[in-house]
């Protein structure tokens, strides 16, 4: 799954969460965790793995059970003590869904669930390892954007690729529905910095 992908499938799990539980739409502070927490365990292993070699694969250590479930607890814990807990919640969320979206799309497409990139130590994880970062990310980024493109542009839309559509759509949606948080902050921010100026 793209790191993108990751952001908004999160997003959309922690919002869902947040007006079924709470009733509230995430905050711009609660949206920016979740967002944080989708793209660590990739921020961790793909940079240590490609980049610098010091990890066999981009999906281990971030990516590993051993490492999230602590993590994030900890995030909560953390978050709790200092009367937030929606943040360490928000963050911890990102996270932990971040793990079955990658394991997820193997699954529908060949039925087969493939959970040792969760197991690291004990498995040895899985991606690959020892090339540029940057040349990494624009050698997977590059054709999946075309792909996509092309299937758009040409009608061609198998079912994965409505049901990724489809999670765009809902996120977006949802993100609107929301009052667009992070977008609305930042604008009311600029809004009262050039009114001070004036």
């Amino acid at each position: 799954m793209m790191p993108w992908t990751h952001a908004i499938v999160a997003y959309i799990g922690f919002s869902l969460a947040s007006h079924g539980f709470s009733r509230t739409a995430p905050t711009t502070r609660e949206t920016a965790l979740v967002a944080v927490g989708a793209l660590l365990p990739d921020l961790i292993d793909k940079p240590l793995a490609w980049q610098f070699g010091v990890l066999q694969g981009g999906r281990t250590l971030g990516h590993s059970i051993f490492i999230a479930v602590p993590l994030s607890v900890a995030a909560v814990v953390v978050a709790v003590r200092r009367g937030r807990p929606r943040l360490g919640v928000a963050f911890a969320a990102g996270y932990l869904l971040h793990l079955p979206g990658d394991i997820l799309p193997t699954y529908l497409a060949t039925g087969e669930l493939q959970i040792g990139t969760l197991l690291w130590p004990l498995t040895d994880g899985g991606g690959s390892q020892g090339e540029s970062f940057v040349r990494k990310v624009m050698s997977n980024v590059v054709p999946y954007v075309t792909d996509i493109a092309a299937a758009v542009l040409s009608g061609d839309l198998s079912r994965g690729l409505v049901l990724f559509l489809s999670l765009w759509a809902l996120a977006i949606a949802l993100w609107v529905y929301d009052g667009m948080p992070v977008v609305r902050d930042s604008y009311e921010w600029l809004r009262r910095a050039i009114g001070r100026q004036l």
